[in-house]
């Protein structure tokens, strides 16, 4: 797919997003499974703004997944924060706060030596959950309780607590995010982005501001794993521990690699194939 000409991407993907729910089940998915799909997508749209177009591999993810997500279900349960959607969009802020530090100091580095601080911070997210904020985020025990999404438009009330519901609700966010995706590679940053990856030493010569842009891939590649993290706790009504371990990064850069990195639609595909077959 030919993501340069403008809409043909959006129109395809509300084509596909549309028929999704209706086609995969017969080919043995559940709807279940498809929710997770849609937030692995997102999940890995931003991984593929790092990795598949800035050349960025980072093994780090899944402490701004976990991230997000906890304190997105954190609000919702231990706070009592009535907002939802809110409580996701902080989860997301924080989680890109925590990037932005991280990036800060992982980015002093780069190739192999950048991936393995990355696999380094992620374990200590992971450490971290477990034993010093275990009181906020469960432990072991996950963070259980997180409400499902409901809105009221005059007399109406939309909720969002069965699995087509919450399908529809995935796939909206899904179809944002792809869309800001489309519009960052597409604009002159994600030509900047591109130069980065094939010809460092030329974009710099260029008086890019290396370390700036990198910081900025990393900062947004952050943001959309914490938003993915916070409809994660939403659509399982619980934030599993499991969200911080190395074995979530590791399993988006197989999905994005088996989807096609720097495509924006890869990690879909990838998640599509691996979810399918974890099935």
């Amino acid at each position: 797919m030919n993501i340069r000409h403008p809409l043909i991407a959006e129109i395809l993907t509300i084509i596909a997003l549309i028929a999704a729910p209706f086609v995969l089940p017969h080919l043995g998915f559940s709807l279940t499974t498809i929710n997770r799909i849609l937030i692995w997508g997102l999940f890995g749209i931003g991984f593929d703004l790092l990795f598949g177009y800035t050349g960025l591999l980072s093994f780090g993810q899944s402490a701004f997944f976990g991230t997000g997500g906890m304190f997105a279900a954190y609000l919702l349960t231990e706070a009592n924060f009535p907002y939802v959607l809110t409580s996701i969009v902080i989860g997301a802020a924080v989680a890109a706060i925590v990037g932005y530090l991280v990036g800060l100091i992982a980015l002093r580095r780069t190739g192999i030596y950048f991936a393995m601080i990355t696999v380094a911070i992620a374990e200590v997210f992971f450490f971290a959950e477990f034993n010093p904020l275990s009181a906020f985020t469960g432990g072991e025990n996950g963070l259980p309780g997180v409400p499902t999404p409901s809105f009221n438009i005059g007399s109406l009330k939309l909720s969002f607590d069965t699995d087509l519901s919450m399908y529809a609700f995935l796939a909206f966010w899904y179809f944002v995010g792809l869309v800001i995706a489309l519009r960052i590679v597409r604009s002159p940053v994600g030509a900047i982005f591109r130069a980065l990856r094939d010809n460092p030493r030329r974009a710099s010569a260029l008086g890019h501001n290396i370390h700036g842009y990198k910081l900025t891939a990393f900062v947004v590649a952050a943001a959309y794993a914490g938003f993915a993290g916070g409809l994660l706790a939403i659509m399982q009504g619980f934030m599993p521990p499991d969200a911080f371990m190395f074995d979530t990064s590791g399993q988006f850069v197989m999905q994005t690699a088996i989807g096609g990195a720097g495509t924006l639609f890869g990690p879909l595909v990838g998640a599509t194939v691996w979810l399918y077959l974890s099935d």
